[in-house]
């Protein structure tokens, strides 16, 4: 065996050796707490060891946003009552806003008793108790004849008004 190093050796161990600096050197950056901080502001014997550098904890899940593929006002009503049903029991505060605006938007269409009905309940998880009773009182004689509103006729005990039903243009008409 030659006392020689062979060139490979020697190559591993100078990128080594100036990986090893180049580290060095940026953890000493990393450790400055602010650029332009001189020695004598402050001064070793006064100021406090500099705590363990740890690796960011990434945010709690409650804190991420939600993943959406597009604002609520975008989302066409499939769309919309999809991410409804995944959140109805999740975030009642998100669900209420989200049913309202699909009323707003999407009203008196095949899932708006499903929508109202979903709205009345995460009213009443949110403490809304009076805000879901009078949702259920509009939703049982708008939609006398869903199943939706034999759903909420039992869990909230509102049942519509036999004579009086809200016609399409929103007015109160006997029949």
């Amino acid at each position: 065996m030659s006392a020689r190093l062979p060139k490979m050796a020697v190559r591993v161990l100078i990128v080594g050796g100036v990986a090893a600096l180049a580290l060095v050197t940026a953890a000493r950056r990393c450790d400055k707490s602010t650029p332009g901080e001189s020695e004598q502001e402050n001064p070793p014997e006064l100021s406090a060891p500099a705590p363990a550098r740890t690796a960011a904890a990434p945010r709690p899940p409650a804190l991420l946003p939600a993943p959406t593929a597009a604002p609520a006002g975008q989302l066409n009503e499939p769309q919309l009552m999809a991410r409804l049903r995944s959140i109805k029991d999740s975030n009642p505060a998100a669900a209420i806003d989200l049913a309202r605006d699909g009323n707003k938007r999407f009203p008196d269409t095949a899932d708006a008793p499903e929508r109202a009905s979903i709205l009345i309940h995460a009213l009443a998880n949110a403490e809304q108790r009076s805000e879901a009773r009078g949702e259920a009182e509009q939703m049982v004689n708008h939609y006398p004849d869903s199943d939706w509103v034999r759903e909420i006729e039992r869990f909230t005990g509102a049942h519509r008004h036999r004579n009086l039903r809200l016609n399409d243009a929103g007015e109160v008409v006997s029949y």
